[in-house]
């Protein structure tokens, strides 16, 4: 451990860099609240592409972004429990059939009332050839039709059983189909109507403004609300410190006593993805070899990665599910640190003079991040493995992803369980199932259809289970670490208490400077 602390303080060291003090200053220039009251100021690791349509993503990060302004027929709680958000109830009236019953009372930021009508308006446009395109139309494929049964009560029809429905309705935002319609996507982007408790301002490049939406169900305690896009841990961190910023998402355990110092504390939230180094196979290389990714798990001490690097704060992956998640397999364990089998597996592959390779990587948007890859390529290089690390922004990586454009043999990729907190979703991307395939085995493919339409929740975590274990043992990615969510909290920040993939910017209140 003494060799690791050492590997660790010198990566650091050799991280710090200049703290860019002026341009940090000339972004967080503070903004007049347009209606009184002190201004909550958040800084995010990056914001979605396509600016307020809430159709394009379904990543944590655009939730960031779109929630103070949208809602979704119900959302979730920090223990993961699927809660109410404009639909109050909802029940199975039939195999494919779900009835929801819709929160009374709820307008647009415009004044107009919320309808069933518009929530079955805003899921037929997803099934227009534009709409079918979206992020938020692939997570919801097996909607067939959505009907209004009355003003607050709405039938949504699937194509096969769907267990799950209530738990992906969490995804999709409600805009005004009226409003949607007359401006066309682009438009709307530009001037966004939703139920939420803020409304937007002004959307730039690095700065979002929003002031409160005096109309809705949920009015915030705050007079505005700034998002910042600031992509360098070390820049959020000095924004925190000197009262630019009032929360710092995506901190890691390093920035606790500055951040302590300064006045405010860390808030660790439970965590729900993993990170992992996803290996693109089927390229006629290395990786295709099981013996050879098996060796990869092996080789990498991820205890270390957990107890040194994260100080305790995570756990080693044990597959592509954190703890406690619904279908979680408690029977796998994670890869143990053993360089020797490594050396072995990879001399039974035919790499006993090791091979090199390259990963693509998104740093800074989890803590630590980048001290954990060039741990990971040191624990490689022990036994004759070359990894070459190659940062790109989130937006190329998602083209990547989306579109197949792989330019290394690896990727940092999250088994994510957001947005509905279960491993399904995020392992269908892992199959032949994918439109541009980095893992293709057919032998799973069925395995996975057959969870995705599974009835009975009790025989769908079992499959969950089963594919979980089957991913594990083709061990198709780098599996690291479940990953700690650590945020920095202003001194002047009271009620900070968000849910599962959102923060509560409605309740947080702010003492005055």
């Amino acid at each position: 451990m003494a060799k690791i602390a050492l590997f660790v303080a010198l990566i650091r060291h050799a991280l710090v860099g200049a703290a860019l003090c002026a341009a940090l200053a000339s972004a967080l220039a503070p903004t007049r609240p347009a209606h009184g009251g002190e201004t909550l100021r958040v800084g995010l690791t990056t914001f979605p592409p396509g600016g307020a349509d809430p159709h394009k993503s379904v990543s944590v990060f655009a939730t960031y972004t779109w929630s103070p302004m949208f809602e979704a027929l119900t959302t979730f709680s920090e223990d993961t429990i699927l809660r109410p958000e404009l639909s109050e109830s909802w029940q199975a009236v039939s195999p494919t059939t779900w009835r929801f019953k819709l929160r009374p009372g709820v307008t647009f930021s415009n004044s107009r009332p919320l309808t069933a009508q518009d929530v079955a308006d805003n899921l037929a446009w997803l099934k227009t050839p534009l709409g079918a395109t979206t992020a938020v139309a692939r997570q919801l494929l097996s909607i067939r039709q959505a009907r209004a049964v009355d003003d607050l009560t709405l039938d949504i029809e699937t194509s096969a059983p769907n267990a799950i429905l209530p738990r992906e309705m969490s995804a999709f935002y409600i805009v005004d189909p009226d409003v949607w319609k007359e401006l066309g996507p682009d438009g709307f982007a530009q001037a966004p109507i939703g139920t939420g408790p803020f409304k937007l301002r002004r959307w730039d490049d690095a700065k979002i403004i929003y002031d409160p939406n005096a109309l809705s169900w949920r009015t915030p305690k705050v007079g505005g609300l700034e998002l910042f896009e600031l992509p360098e841990t070390t820049t959020r961190l000095q924004a925190l410190i000197t009262g630019q910023i009032d929360v710092a998402v995506g901190m890691g355990p390093d920035e606790e006593q500055p951040i302590a110092q300064s006045g405010g504390h860390i808030h660790q939230r439970t965590p729900h993805d993993v990170i992992s180094l996803t290996f693109v196979i089927g390229t006629g290389g290395p990786l295709d070899d099981v013996r050879v990714r098996r060796a990869l798990n092996y080789a990498v001490d991820k205890d270390a990665i957990a107890n040194v690097i994260l100080a305790g704060r995570t756990k080693p992956a044990t597959q592509g599910a954190v703890r406690g998640l619904f279908g979680y397999n408690p029977d796998l364990e994670a890869y143990p640190y053993d360089p020797d089998k490594a050396r072995a597996l990879l001399k039974d592959a035919g790499y006993e003079h090791g091979f090199a390779f390259t990963a693509e990587i998104i740093i800074s948007s989890n803590a630590n991040d980048s001290l954990v890859y060039q741990f990971v390529a040191d624990n490689l290089a022990q036994v004759g493995v070359k990894l070459n690390l190659s940062p790109i922004p989130t937006s190329q990586m998602i083209r990547v992803i989306n579109q197949g454009e792989w330019r290394g043999n690896a990727f940092s990729q999250i088994f994510g369980s957001w947005p509905t907190f279960e491993p399904v979703r995020t392992l269908r991307l892992h199959s032949c199932l994918w439109p541009n395939p980095w893992y293709c085995d057919e032998h799973i493919t069925p395995v996975i259809k057959a969870a995705l339409t599974e009835p009975d929740l009790n025989r769908r975590e079992l499959l969950t289970r089963q594919i979980l274990k089957f991913y594990h043992d083709e061990a198709t990615a780098l599996l690291l670490q479940e990953i700690p969510l650590i945020d920095g909290v202003g001194k002047r920040v009271r009620n900070y208490n968000p849910q599962k993939g959102k923060i509560n910017y409605e309740t947080i209140e702010l003492d005055a400077p």
